[in-house]
């Protein structure tokens, strides 16, 4: 008989509940969700079966699962699914949803990236020398190797190449040149191109002309004839220009040069290109004081625009009739850019102190004529729009435009765009309007109930064409 003292057996479940655990435990492995296990006659021997590629293994306890594991990472007919190999993308899908795709370093790309972080930010190329920005590459993309900052420039002037190619190739697509293959008929402009072509492509040619016109025609040979490009309408006026220089060497030329004189213009011809030179250096002007880049030019878009629109109508209705065709097709194209800028063009001259309210009229009356006043009324209402979401903005009103005495100090007109070959005087060629625009004043007179914005609209403008920095001249005047 049992003593009292000796414990009695219960079944009470838990012996069987610890036996699945280590059952549990025991198959913990990773392998295990590639793998089945298979049953087999002898119970001591176990077997496994690779999903994928259906080969046995044996899954004895006492041989472990490394060699399992092995055939797993290295089985081709795996299916891999580790998601730690793919990324959501930072652009959505067309519906707006994320995707992931697979992901792969790109040096290129990389450095690139630095270069545009480098360009947009206004960041010194020493950025990248800095232990903060390597320590940034080096946690979001480790494979990243570092770069000076030399080479950082080096890849930004050749990203910048790269976009400026494409741009050319964009250009090249487009009709630059619409309006001038009209005219290449009629004022014969390819039959200079092929002359100055011929002339160019012999270098014993090349230096006998200069020769002539140096010694014959006693002209200045440091100024070449030019050949146009194909991309840039304006190298077609510094072409006829130059043409224009050299047109009675070429004329001696053709005398001289058999080869030649299939090129030589008559008479007629050579005034159908001085007419259309003239027409073009407007152009060629206004395009030069555009493409400046070390002075504001938001104040300069209207006057610049306002000329060529000026002699668009002008020529249309002019008595040159060989221009007419090639000014309408310009003039159409104009039209759609003038209508869709010239309000906020116009908001900006206005801000200028040579120009002002009244000049902005002077403008539009030469266009619309009895029709300018409902153009002038929508410009000062826009005008004063912009002015009141200014004023609600402003943090101070000590810069109150009604307190300024000193508008006309000498100390504001400069030569800020002096110093950078601007000058407002040729501002559109042989084109001047100044004697027309004072006659203009003389003649009418706008004053208004007066505000910030009228109080600088009613005192005098600065001199029509004297030399200032706009930017330094609102500076001072907010002080």
């Amino acid at each position: 008989m049992a003593s009292s003292n000796t414990p009695i057996p219960v079944d009470d479940g838990f012996n069987e509940y610890e036996s699945a655990v280590k059952r549990q435990t025991s198959t913990t492995s990773k392998v295990w969700d590639e793998m089945t296990k298979l049953e087999c006659e002898n119970k001591n021997e176990l077997k496994a079966q690779y999903n994928h590629c259906k080969t046995v293994f044996s899954a004895k306890s006492s041989s472990g699962t490394s060699h399992l594991r092995r055939h797993l990472n290295s089985c081709l007919k795996k299916a891999n699914k580790d998601i730690t190999q793919y990324t959501i993308a930072n652009q959505p899908s067309l519906r707006g949803v994320p995707f992931i795709k697979n992901y792969k370093f790109d040096a290129n790309e990389c450095r690139q990236a630095v270069s545009i972080f480098l360009v947009c930010g206004k960041h010194s190329f020493r950025t990248v020398d800095e232990t903060g920005f390597r320590h940034m590459m080096r946690i979001s993309s480790p494979n990243f190797k570092n770069i000076s900052r030399h080479t950082a420039a080096k890849d930004v002037l050749m990203y910048y190449a790269k976009e400026r190619d494409c741009v050319k190739e964009e250009l090249a697509k487009a009709p630059v040149k619409a309006g001038l293959d009209l005219a290449d008929d009629v004022v014969v402009v390819g039959k200079i191109r092929n002359g100055i072509k011929y002339i160019k492509k012999s270098g014993i040619r090349r230096k006998r002309f200069y020769d002539v016109a140096d010694k014959s025609f006693h002209l200045n040979v440091t100024k070449k004839l030019h050949q146009d490009v194909c991309v840039r309408w304006n190298s077609t006026y510094l072409m006829l220009e130059s043409s224009l220089y050299y047109k009675y060497v070429l004329d001696y030329w053709a005398q001289r040069d058999k080869d030649y004189q299939m090129f030589a213009l008559s008479s007629e011809e050579w005034r159908n290109v001085a007419i259309l030179c003239k027409f073009l250096k407007v152009f060629y002007d206004v395009t030069c004081v555009f493409s400046g880049s070390n002075y504001p030019m938001a104040n300069l878009y209207f006057r610049g625009v306002w000329k060529v629109h000026k002699v668009l109508l002008d020529k249309v209705k002019g008595s040159y009739s060989f221009l007419t065709l090639m000014v309408k097709q310009i003039q159409e194209k104009f039209n759609k850019y003038w209508a869709e800028y010239s309000l906020i063009l116009s908001c900006a001259a206005i801000l200028d102190p040579r120009y002002k309210l009244n000049y902005v009229q002077y403008c539009v009356t030469t266009i619309y004529g009895i029709h300018a006043s409902d153009f002038v009324e929508t410009i000062i209402s826009n005008l004063r729009l912009l002015f009141d979401e200014y004023v609600k903005k402003s943090k101070s009103t000590s810069s109150s435009l009604a307190g300024r005495s000193n508008v006309s100090d000498k100390n504001l007109v400069d030569s800020s765009l002096d110093e950078h070959n601007v000058n407002s005087a040729d501002f559109g060629g042989n084109f001047d309007e100044s004697d027309d625009y004072k006659r203009y004043l003389n003649e009418s007179s706008t004053r208004s109930e007066k505000s910030q914005l009228d109080i600088y609209l009613e005192e005098p403008e600065l001199e029509f064409n004297s030399q200032i920095d706009v930017l330094d001249y609102w500076s001072k005047s907010s002080v």
